[in-house]
């Protein structure tokens, strides 16, 4: 399983009065960041498995790779990819 994990970096000028770690609800909506960016991967991995094995259903081994660097576009990737695999 693949996944990516980063969170939008502290920066201004965003949006006025909005920050990525101070979310708001303005006309009913969540506005925050660092709430909508790839911060659930490993967690739906996980679950999936979990959930997977209290269905008693059997499944092959599983290997999940978390990426951090930036978007599916890493540099580095690849190489860990082949080293483990």
């Amino acid at each position: 399983m693949y996944g990516h994990l980063d969170k939008q970096p502290h920066f201004s000028g965003w949006k006025e009065g909005l920050s990525a770690t101070d979310p708001k609800i303005i006309n009913e909506r969540l506005y925050g960041r660092g709430c909508s960016d790839d911060g659930y991967c490993l967690y739906s991995c996980i679950l999936s498995i979990k959930t997977i094995q209290e269905l008693g259903m059997k499944h092959e081994k599983v290997i999940i790779v978390i990426e951090g660097d930036e978007e599916s576009g890493s540099g580095h990737i690849d190489a860990y990819l082949h080293h483990f695999n």
